[in-house]
């Protein structure tokens, strides 16, 4: 090989190797910048995540907060009861927010949960305007009273009254009188009339221990209602204490028409075990009177709530034990036998046995 050849053939290799570098240089560069685009994707990318999980903990805590609200407002001012239309918009905006929420579009649904709070404020508004107005009105019309329990709040039981109408309280101190707005006459001992007067107390009792009226006691306005309250309030406060969480059952037992007693003796032996064996589970026991010849025990018992069940068993024993007589059994009752209030012409008697 000439020297010419070999000059050639070193300046050939050393251009390729110079070649292989730049190719190289670029290939690497190349890397680089792909390297740096991924990199400032993904950092894109993260913001961008970062923005929608804050938007998303945005839009939920302003739906939660708006729907707490709404559920604060219905509870304090009723807005259902008074602005119902309102109410029904704003529980329309509602299921949007949530649907908008779902479907990630959370800068709509931030927005439908401010117009809601906007909305729901007018209707805060409305409705206590509306529920002022209504107290107002209410307080010059007659009252219906049911009972006394250990209340210091205003508070609806709902439509559950005479001729369907609202049972609500009024508060005096820490007891409340439970009444509905009544025609200012005499109710009439109908059947239906004492089974709704009834039906109001059995509601009531669920949720509260009562000091139950009289049937058809009703007051001329609700500023009489509370001179009523503010006279009555030692002696009923008294009353609620002696039958806290309790009611009344009622046992009447009737000789079979087969059956007479006649040795009177062994009646009273009978009526005796009877009422020893229930006393040990009431509170306190009263009698009535014996308006049939068959009939030789009527009695009523004050038993704790949670007693029901242990009467109702020891019950059982004694008609399996007394055969020859119908136990009839009944309640549970608002605990007339053992506390009651009455109005009269001198004014409201609180009494108890």
């Amino acid at each position: 090989m000439t020297k010419k050849k070999y000059e050639e053939l070193r300046k050939n290799r050393f251009e390729e190797r110079e070649e292989r570098f730049k190719r190289e240089k670029k290939r690497i560069e190349k890397q680089k910048k792909a390297l740096e685009q991924r990199k400032r994707s993904e950092a894109e990318r993260r913001r961008t995540q970062a923005k929608l999980l804050e938007k998303e903990e945005i839009a939920r805590e302003a739906i939660t907060n708006v729907r707490t609200a709404a559920e604060e407002a219905e509870d304090k001012t009723k807005i259902s009861l008074y602005v119902p239309e309102m109410m029904q918009k704003i529980n329309e905006m509602l299921t949007d927010a949530d649907k908008n929420f779902d479907s990630a579009d959370y800068e709509k649904a931030i927005k439908l949960s401010y117009e809601i709070e906007e909305l729901l404020e007018k209707a805060r508004l409305e409705a206590s305007r509306k529920a002022e107005e209504e107290k107002e009105r209410r307080k010059e019309e007659a009252k219906y009273f049911y009972c006394i329990i250990p209340f210091s709040k205003d508070m609806s039981f709902g439509n559950i009254g005479m001729n369907n109408s609202e049972v609500y309280t009024i508060p005096y101190r820490d007891v409340a009188a439970v009444v509905s707005d009544y025609p200012m006459k005499d109710c009439e001992l109908t059947e239906d009339n004492t089974r709704g007067h009834e039906a109001v107390l059995r509601q009531v009792m669920e949720e509260h221990t009562v000091v139950p009226v009289e049937f058809g006691a009703t007051i001329k306005n609700e500023r009489i209602l509370r001179r009523l309250l503010m006279k009555a309030y030692n002696p009923a406060r008294e009353c609620l204490r002696l039958v806290d969480n309790k009611v009344e059952l009622g046992l009447k037992a009737v000789l079979n028409e087969d059956i007479v007693f006649v040795d009177p003796e062994k009646k009273e032996e009978c009526v005796s075990d009877i009422l020893a064996s229930l006393e040990t589970i009431a509170k306190q026991a009263v009698t009535g009177d014996l308006f049939s010849d068959r009939l030789i025990l009527n009695a009523s018992f004050l038993i704790d709530k949670e007693a029901v069940d242990a009467f109702s068993e020891k019950v059982s024993e004694l008609r399996e034990k007394y055969s020859m007589l119908k136990l009839l059994y009944s309640g549970p009752w608002a605990p007339y036998n053992f506390v009651y209030i009455k109005i009269g012409a001198k004014g409201i008697e609180v009494s108890k046995k």
